[in-house]
């Protein structure tokens, strides 16, 4: 009685539950050959999880996004958060978790998205990026400098210029100062 309410997971090899298996009506004991937590694994590993995160937004926005494979793939390989430069980890739901944000809210395009932690990510909230920087001592002239450059590099599909960087930081200031002045 108790083989029949156990299952060997095919991925990891370990006896668990069957509740720690997704039904499956046409596989044996009506559940999938590898667990829960492998299967989450692999499509979190695949873009999958990222994918289904994209839809489910474009869901409860009413909004289409138009993000490619690349900038999904950006995410999956990414290393480092844009803002902090802290290592990201694979964990779902860590503080470190590698997430999209979008630099300027509303513009679901490729060009308006980076990488970066879970932690940056909710901190940021709606705030412009350039009040962002400023709102925390953790912030430094070098981690702005490195930002702007990398956002700008995909506006122009190059990289930028020590002139173009400086010009892209100055306008980044006057948009803040702009929205503070009109209250939006």
């Amino acid at each position: 009685m108790i083989n029949e309410m156990m299952r060997k997971c095919r991925i990891c090899k370990i006896t668990k539950p069957l509740t720690e298996f997704t039904r499956q009506a046409t596989a044996p004991q009506g559940r999938q050959a590898r667990c829960k937590s492998c299967r989450s694994k692999a499509r979190y590993e695949s873009g999958d999880y990222l994918r289904e995160r994209i839809r489910k937004h474009e869901y409860r926005h009413n909004a289409a996004n138009h993000y490619t494979d690349v900038t999904i793939q950006e995410v999956l390989n990414a290393t480092n958060c844009a803002y902090c430069d802290v290592e990201m980890t694979r964990g779902i739901c860590e503080s470190s978790e590698a997430t999209v944000d979008h630099v300027y809210l509303g513009h679901n395009i490729d060009q308006n998205v980076v990488v970066c932690c879970r932690s940056c990510n909710a901190s940021k909230g709606r705030m412009h990026v350039y009040d962002f920087y400023q709102s925390s001592e953790q912030f430094t002239d070098k981690l702005w400098h490195a930002f702007v450059s990398k956002f700008t590099s995909r506006f122009l599909k190059r990289e930028p210029n020590e002139q173009e960087i400086e010009a892209w930081k100055q306008g980044f200031k006057e948009e803040c100062e702009e929205r503070k002045q009109y209250g939006a």
